[in-house]
């Protein structure tokens, strides 16, 4: 009888370490900067000259980014340099077509010298381009 928690317990330290192929990512919050920055802050007035995403555009763009760096996911190259590159939100250009209120087309572009690295060959991999309709499906990619 004493076997059947241990059983039990196996059971569940497998179920749950196997939880990042269902589906269930932790999904760390930004982090907060210290008050005595944060009292700094003077928000504009006006949005007017900002970058403007509608809502489906924001969810088309939501739908590649988790499809073109999924949550939990590292990034692997022959440098590790390179690797830490490719992991960085921030070495990323993105560009967000919408084509028409059902089509959106959402390109990675990686810029390695922000990372401090320049290449002798380019890498044409490293980035990608998703077609995602209206409906947050991925149509195609490139």
């Amino acid at each position: 009888m004493r076997i059947f928690p241990f059983v039990i317990g196996i059971g569940c330290v497998a179920l749950l370490s196997g939880c990042a192929r269902f589906g269930y990512y932790r999904i760390n919050k930004a982090e907060r900067a210290p008050l005595s920055e944060a009292e700094k802050v003077v928000f504009p007035n006006s949005y007017e000259s900002g970058i403007h995403l509608d809502g489906p555009t924001m969810a088309a763009l939501e739908v590649a980014r988790n499809e073109f760096m999924p949550p939990g996911i590292t990034a692997t190259a022959r440098d590790e340099n390179l690797a830490r590159c490719l992991a960085r939100r921030d070495t990323y250009d993105v560009t967000v077509l919408k084509a028409s209120d059902d089509l959106y087309f959402v390109s990675f572009l990686p810029r390695f010298s922000r990372c401090g690295i320049e290449l002798e060959t380019p890498i044409v991999d490293a980035g990608a381009t998703y077609a995602i309709d209206g409906r947050g499906r991925i149509l195609s990619e490139l």
